[in-house]
């Protein structure tokens, strides 16, 4: 491996540490290979069980990038999110850095997602579960040291997703409630200090006999960022009564199939066969019929990687399977699907396909989300591990460039702030 060691000091109000970075230049090999805890940034631990320090994507995005600067964003043992920031050129870190207080304890929900506003100040969406959202912003442009309370975007929410677009709004996406809810979208057109009323966009038990039809929902900016790309799963809270094939099991398993729908520069949503979505929410019978493009049958699915090109066309591996969490058994291994629009439809192939760019077959192979920010497709991404092989106790994440590998510190991940 070339040698890409380089030494720093980094400075900060309130935490003042000297770190050896390095970034891995065999960062694909080690993709294939799976990194090691040495590549890793951060660490988390609680009560020395691994935790979950964020969600793939229905948290989203737990990176971003600015001014050549990586901000990432993950929950510590007790809920509240913890804030770094990776300087590209300097190839220095800064942080980590608590922004609030507040946490939901054991409850992964109330994961953060980050985001950055026109003047540069940063913003965290958090600590929430069927309740408020929590609203957090830097105090000064770029920097992560200090934070301040802002008023709560949202009564009712879980799942926060924010995005900066082409214009200065803030979009914040997010699940209005419980299970079957509505996943609404509210603006802010003054960096955050002010938001629109709730926008409700897909709610599956709308005019539907099945109360309990449910969706989970990620969206992802376009190469422009005056688009919005949305891809959900079915979820049916209600498998028993639905006779499902496979029934016992741990109720967040059931979600099928896999939909789209795309928001236009314009605001106007347009779903999978290019049907104008122009009564919101759409149902269930409405997503069936013009945003569906994989029936997953009797196997559940997920998002695993969501890609955009530069030329704003959305990619997705899908898994799918069927897994017993409760019993830990394996009914229908897990297996994955590659999906794309070809000429305005979407196909969805076994295996990906050779024509396809080579770095958006990259990036759709890479361990977890993009970061948002920059120009699409993003090479940077964020990943996380619960009890890797060389610290069963703890929870390992990865900040990774597809091209120039991991941002690591040398001195290994660093610890959330305990007090």
């Amino acid at each position: 491996m070339t040698n890409c060691l380089h030494k720093t000091r980094s400075t900060m109000m309130s935490v003042v540490a000297t770190f050896l970075v390095v970034l891995s230049c065999d960062g694909a090999e080690n993709e294939a290979n799976g990194p090691s805890i040495k590549d890793a940034f951060a660490s988390v631990q609680r009560r020395g069980r691994p935790y979950k320090t964020f969600y793939n994507n229905y948290v989203a995005p737990h990176a971003i990038l600015e001014k050549d600067i990586v901000f990432t964003a993950h929950q510590d043992g007790q809920g509240r999110p913890i804030i770094d920031a990776y300087d590209i050129k300097k190839k220095t870190w800064l942080g980590p850095v608590r922004a609030s207080d507040h946490g939901l304890g054991a409850d992964t929900h109330g994961n953060p997602s980050i985001t950055i506003d026109t003047g540069g100040h940063l913003h965290i969406f958090f600590g929430c579960h069927g309740d408020a959202m929590k609203h957090v912003r830097s105090t000064t442009p770029y920097d992560i040291s200090r934070w301040e309370e802002m008023p709560n975007p949202t009564p009712r929410a879980t799942y926060p997703q924010s995005m900066r677009m082409a214009d200065g709004s803030i979009y914040l996406f997010y699940r209005a409630g419980v299970h079957p809810a509505s996943w609404s979208l509210r603006t802010s057109k003054d960096d955050g200090n002010s938001w629109s009323k709730p926008e409700p966009i897909i709610e599956m038990r709308r005019n539907f006999p099945d109360r309990k039809a449910a969706s989970y929902n990620a969206f992802v900016p376009g190469a422009d960022y005056k688009t919005v790309h949305c891809f959900w799963v079915y979820k049916d809270d209600s498998p028993g009564g639905n006779k499902r094939k496979y029934t016992g099991m741990h109720e967040a398993v059931y979600r099928y199939n896999m939909y789209y729908a795309k928001r236009t520069s314009g605001g106007q949503w347009v779903a999978a066969d290019g049907t104008v979505m122009s009564d919101l929410p759409v149902n269930k019978p409405f997503c069936d019929k013009h945003a569906m493009f994989l029936n997953s049958g009797d196997e559940f699915t997920a998002p695993t990687r969501i890609v955009v090109g530069d030329d704003d066309t959305p990619y997705i591996r899908i898994r799918l399977g069927v897994t017993d969490w409760k019993r830990g058994k394996v009914i229908i291994p897990d297996h994955y699907k590659f999906a794309s629009p070809v000429e305005g439809k979407w196909q969805v192939y076994g295996e990906m396909r050779d024509e396809l760019p080579d770095l958006v077959k990259r990036l759709l192979m890479s361990a977890g989300p993009a970061a948002f920010g920059g120009p699409q497709p993003n090479k940077w991404f964020i990943h996380y591990k619960e009890g890797p092989p060389e610290d069963t106790n703890a929870t390992s994440i990865w900040l990774g460039h597809i091209e120039e590998g991991y941002a690591m510190r040398q001195d290994g991940p660093a610890k959330s702030p305990q007090n």
